[in-house]
């Protein structure tokens, strides 16, 4: 019997964890750093232009790591399209984590409100997913050989419940989010983003023991699991309509920031970002049974059908991935460096991350280094373009590993770069248009005399003639 149930198993361990945080672009005034960081500015004073924009060009990042002791199995069945697990070790304890981040702001439209505590209100729309996924070796294995893992275990003297040790989790949502920032004072800012959130997919997974048992008279295999399974869609539920928001999946979403100047010239902000859940539909499926179970032998139709039909289908609430941040700076000139750490709330992760940044003029340079808590190490660059009314900035987050990448997938060759697997990619652009936003002794408008003339007379002179 060929385990089939645990291709199901694979293909959710590899939604990743995805969480495109580009950290470069923290703290730098720009459109993106607004919306991701509810207290900081994307405008400045006597210089830019009431309302910034980016014209529905999205500002999107994408991230993706893998490691483990099955790591040239992956790269060779991502860039060469072959599948091969037969120099795998089945007795191998470390575990298989794999990771990837994708946020993509469709839409960002942000109103310079008033000068005069410097407010701001900004409009977005975003598609946001975040996932994690990790297993054995045994589980990449059974996609090829089954009976390899069935005579592992039967004659393995040291009996083991844990064969596919798994947990994977993912999630996928639109959000729309409104902020809102002002000055408190010279020192203090804050703000605030609230979200509506649309759900688009959800799944999440843990296996905490499991088993494959063979009758040696009738050689019919058994796989039982224990563990906790729950997803909004199953295989033959995908459909091109999940992409659309609405409100069958429907959530909410807080963030709250705030920022501090001391006098010595260091700078601090912290942020508690996405706090809140999405309540995904009565047609999502669940299964908490703590002894499941399929026979080959009992399996007439197809496997897949008959995982279905043992899941519950009932709506659930879930949070989304909310995160703790706070960054420490001090500007030294030219030289901007900054400190970050972040935190997953509700699941298992998070950043440490040193970003360096050069400034020159409108050009500003910034190499960053971030250790991931789930055991990545990323090296990357950024160039920004940044004047008080046009900016664009292009990165990656792990500089050398995306040239590996492309340069295996060119090849097709999975023996290029050493280490962990990973690529990673951003890039946006936002412009400002409108009347110059000065202090009222900078001012040179004045509403109702600063307008365009014209020599067409009013509505009124046409019919009651020209006033004497």
């Amino acid at each position: 019997m060929r385990t089939i149930a645990l291709v199901y198993i694979m293909l959710a361990v590899f939604n990743n964890q995805l969480k495109a945080q580009q950290f470069a672009l923290y703290h730098t005034g720009t459109l993106y750093d607004s919306f991701e960081n509810p207290s900081q500015k994307a405008f400045q004073t006597d210089s830019s232009r009431q309302y910034a924009f980016n014209f529905f060009i999205p500002a999107t990042g994408i991230n993706y790591k893998v490691n483990g002791p099955g790591i040239t199995t992956i790269k060779k069945a991502l860039y060469t399209g072959k599948y091969d697990t037969r120099d795998l070790a089945l007795n191998e304890e470390k575990l298989n984590k794999s990771a990837v981040n994708e946020n993509t702001y469709i839409l960002m439209f942000r109103i310079f409100n008033t000068v005069k505590y410097h407010r701001e209100l900004g409009f977005s729309w975003q598609i946001k997913t975040d996932a994690y996924g990790e297993t054995t070796n045994r589980t990449l294995v059974v996609f090829q050989d089954y009976r390899r893992v069935v005579d592992e275990q039967l004659n393995n003297e040291k009996y083991t419940n844990n064969l596919f040790k798994t947990y994977t989790y993912g999630q996928s949502y639109h959000q729309f989010g409104f902020t809102y920032r002002e000055n408190y004072n010279k020192r203090l800012s804050y703000g605030f983003k609230l979200s509506y959130l649309s759900g688009i997919a959800y799944s999440k997974m843990r296996i905490n023991s499991s088993d494959i048992a063979t009758d040696p008279l009738t050689g019919d295999s058994t796989l039982y699991l224990d563990g906790d399974f729950r997803t909004s869609v199953y295989y033959d539920d995908l459909h091109r309509k999940m992409l659309v928001p609405g409100f069958k999946n429907p959530g909410v979403a807080l963030g709250i920031g705030a920022d501090y100047k001391f006098k010595q010239g260091w700078y601090f902000m912290a942020n508690i970002k996405d706090l809140g859940f999405i309540k995904w539909g009565k047609d999502s499926y669940m299964y908490s049974d703590r002894n499941f179970s399929i026979k080959a032998s009992t399996v007439s139709d197809s496997l897949w059908k008959q995982i279905k039909r043992d899941l519950k289908q009932k709506s659930y609430i879930m949070p989304v991935n909310g995160k703790a941040e706070v960054l420490l700076n001090k500007d030294l000139g030219n030289y901007q460096p900054n400190l970050i750490l972040s935190k997953n709330i509700f699941y298992q992760g998070g950043d440490v991350a040193m970003i360096n940044t050069y400034r020159y003029k409108s050009l500003n340079l910034s190499l960053s280094t971030a250790y991931d808590l789930n055991g990545f190490f990323a090296l990357g660059t950024q160039i920004m373009l940044k004047s008080p009314n046009a900016e664009f900035f292009i990165g990656s987050d792990q500089l050398f590993k995306s040239m590996d990448t492309g340069k295996s997938f060119a090849n097709s060759d999975e023996t290029i770069g050493s280490g962990y697997s990973g690529a990673s990619f951003y890039f946006g652009f936002a412009l400002k248009f409108g009347r110059i936003m000065s202090r009222q002794e900078n001012e040179n408008y004045i509403p109702g005399i600063n307008f365009k003339t014209n020599d067409k007379p009013g509505f009124f002179q046409r019919i009651l003639g020209k006033r004497e």
